[in-house]
């Protein structure tokens, strides 16, 4: 008789099913530990880079309203810039039926509001926001609303309304 069936012969499949639960739990205490570890080290990093953060923030000179109305794009380039809004959608691939937009200006701005319906995927819409607001600094994204035309669809309808913001002709 081996030494295996000697301990199961002993132990019987309750004790022998619970050396192998004590061996997982074992295992489990030294992979938690090693998660903790991981988990320690990534929240110094963090904070470190929170640190670093900190003071570039805090030496940041306060900008004028003059300051940043000049820094705005002019009205000239208001065609091009929506151009650049919706050959982005076309690029990430993201079908569109219809966009419209209003322009209102005073006091020396002017807003271009922009309603754009979408469709495509989550990722592909987070994407294109992330994107078009890296793309142009005088851009916002006013408001998002979603919605899934069924619960098994991947797809998802989106109403997106940006402003993009520029200083009015003279």
């Amino acid at each position: 008789m081996t030494r295996l069936q000697a301990i199961w012969k002993a132990l019987g499949w309750p004790g022998v099913a619970g050396l192998a639960a004590l061996g997982l739990a074992v295992l489990a205490v030294l992979a938690g530990q090693r998660w903790d570890a991981q988990a320690a080290a990534l929240q110094a990093e963090a904070q470190a880079l929170r640190a670093k953060a900190r003071p570039a923030a805090a030496t940041a000179a306060p900008v004028s309203v003059q300051q940043w109305q000049a820094a705005l794009p002019t009205a000239a380039t208001r065609q091009q810039r929506l151009a650049d809004l919706l050959e982005l959608a076309i690029r990430l691939d993201l079908n569109g039926a219809r966009t419209e937009h209003r322009l209102a200006s005073g006091d020396g701005l002017e807003r271009l509001r922009v309603s754009m319906p979408l469709t495509g995927n989550y990722a592909q819409i987070r994407r294109f926001i992330a994107a078009a607001l890296a793309h142009d600094p005088a851009l916002s994204l006013d408001a998002v609303k979603l919605r899934r035309a069924s619960p098994v669809s991947a797809d998802v309808d989106a109403e997106l309304q940006w402003s993009l913001h520029g200083r009015a002709a003279p």
